[in-house]
């Protein structure tokens, strides 16, 4: 058996460390990253500790200020029944980032499965798996998210789940893509002729290559997972009243939008300041990551 040069096999995991030890240092120094994520780590710090410093309890009624304007007492006004606007987009911010993280999650780690699986099985299984992606490609998300909480029924629980399942196709079909470029790669070929097991290459050489590809996409999928999340309970399907959240918030403001312009405008704007800083976030990972950049 011929000799294998060592270099070969460690110069993607030294190639990947680089990055690694690197990445924030890129990130803060682009401009569009930087403000995206001093924005999102102002909206997670409101997301943990703004329900221990609103004003007002969320749910409670203020009968003597039914649909005030913004004010000293009410900084982002009342709604239809006199709730604080404030107290509960503070509130909502933590159940919105909530959901879309476990929505997310749910997406990554079952979407992540499915595409290593069939690329690195092949055959039969890959198969298998790749047409019933298929299938799920042909159901846009919004759809198949509205099909799944009519199954489960309404709810912020069940919106959550749906989200996440919705999401997998696309993940797997990207999953797959890129497990099979490394998979051919030349380090990958070197470790099989050199005896190393499907596992060690899979865990310590097929991952992390393909995880720069994973982190971008992750990203980016956040923002639509709060977008769809919030579109479920701006129809019904998402969250149920009373909870504050940012999509119930804003179908419950529409109804005023020409007499109360502040119901629907400030859940509005933060659902399209959060999506906005994510999705530059991305494209500023994606163009970090991207080898032809460097």
């Amino acid at each position: 058996m011929s000799q294998v040069n060592p270099a070969v096999l460690s110069a993607p995991q030294q190639k990947i460390s680089a990055h690694e030890d690197g990445l924030l240092r890129k990130l803060w120094n682009n401009p569009k990253s930087r403000y995206s994520m001093l924005i999102l780590l102002m909206v997670i710090a409101v997301g943990i500790a703004g329900p221990w410093f609103a004003p007002h309890d969320p749910t409670k009624p203020y009968y003597e200020a039914l649909l005030a304007e913004p004010s000293a007492e009410h900084l982002l006004g009342t709604d239809s029944i006199g709730r604080d606007v404030f107290s509960r987009l503070l509130h909502g911010t933590r159940v919105t980032l909530m959901v879309a993280v476990m929505a997310v999650s749910i997406t990554f780690i079952t979407g992540t499965f499915i595409g290593v699986t069939s690329a690195f099985v092949g055959g039969v299984v890959d198969s298998v798996l790749m047409r019933i992606m298929d299938i799920l490609l042909a159901i846009p998300n919004i759809i198949m998210a509205m099909a799944i909480v009519a199954i489960l029924g309404p709810s912020l629980t069940n919106a959550m789940i749906a989200v996440g399942i919705a999401g997998i196709p696309k993940y797997a079909r990207l999953t797959r893509g890129s497990t099979l470029g490394v998979k051919s790669s030349g380090y990958v070929e070197a470790s099989r002729a050199m005896g190393t097991s499907q596992a060690r290459i899979l865990l310590f050489q097929i991952m992390p290559n393909i995880m720069s590809t994973l982190l971008v996409y992750t990203t980016l999928q956040i923002g639509i997972a709060i977008l769809d999340t919030a579109a479920l309970s701006f129809i019904g399907l998402g969250a149920q009243p009373p909870t504050p959240e940012w999509g119930t918030m804003l179908s419950e403001g529409k109804e005023y939008i020409t007499d109360a312009w502040w119901l629907a405008t400030f859940p509005g704007l933060s659902i399209s300041i959060v999506v906005f800083s994510v999705n530059i976030l991305g494209d500023a990972l994606r163009d970090i990551l991207d080898p032809k950049s460097n």
